[in-house]
């Protein structure tokens, strides 16, 4: 038989300040690191949804632009208005708006979405076939005559090099930015 010489007064030792100071701090390190993965994740679900919307608007303006006569679809969605096929400023053009996102600020039309076309500076109702641009396989024979010129090829392509970009800014500050591109031909 065993007999305990234990006081019962050790055995109630509660903790001791140090060790409640410490145990507090580790958990308000993982409470801070919680927090930041949890608006970390907030974010990047926010940006991803903003891809996606840009992505869709994207496509759907290429799939615009394609259901558009194909003579007429450079001067329905250059950015000039002065040559639509129906008549000044009739057409599209080639700034668009996109649900649920906004345009970077100094943007100058204040819409996050754009159709660029393989155009010289400064003059968005020419299509020429010197311009370079190398995501656009630029410079190349637009018209199908074996040659690449400086002429306009606005009323004569036979295929069309299209760029869709959206750039937008998001809620926190961050920006974004989607940009699709093909060339388009008349089969």
């Amino acid at each position: 038989m065993s007999i305990s010489t234990r006081s019962p007064i050790a055995s109630t030792r509660g903790l001791t300040l140090l060790e409640v100071v410490f145990s507090i701090t580790v958990l308000a390190i993982g409470i801070t690191a919680l927090a930041r993965l949890t608006v970390g994740l907030q974010r990047s679900a926010s940006m991803s949804h903003e891809t996606e919307l840009a992505t869709q608007a994207a496509r759907a303006m290429l799939e615009r632009i394609q259901a558009e006569s194909f003579s007429q679809a450079f001067r329905s969605f250059n950015a000039t208005g002065a040559d639509d096929p129906g008549g000044a400023d009739t057409a599209p053009g080639a700034n668009f708006a996109v649900a649920g996102l906004r345009a970077r600020p100094g943007d100058p039309d204040g819409q996050p979405g754009e159709v660029l076309f393989p155009s010289p500076a400064g003059q968005p109702d020419v299509l020429a076939e010197s311009v370079q641009d190398p995501r656009l396989c630029m410079p190349q024979d637009l018209s199908g005559n074996g040659a690449i010129d400086a002429l306009n090829h606005a009323t004569d392509y036979q295929l069309l090099p299209v760029r869709v970009r959206v750039r937008w800014q998001s809620r926190d500050g961050t920006t974004g930015a989607v940009e699709l591109m093909t060339i388009l031909a008349n089969y």
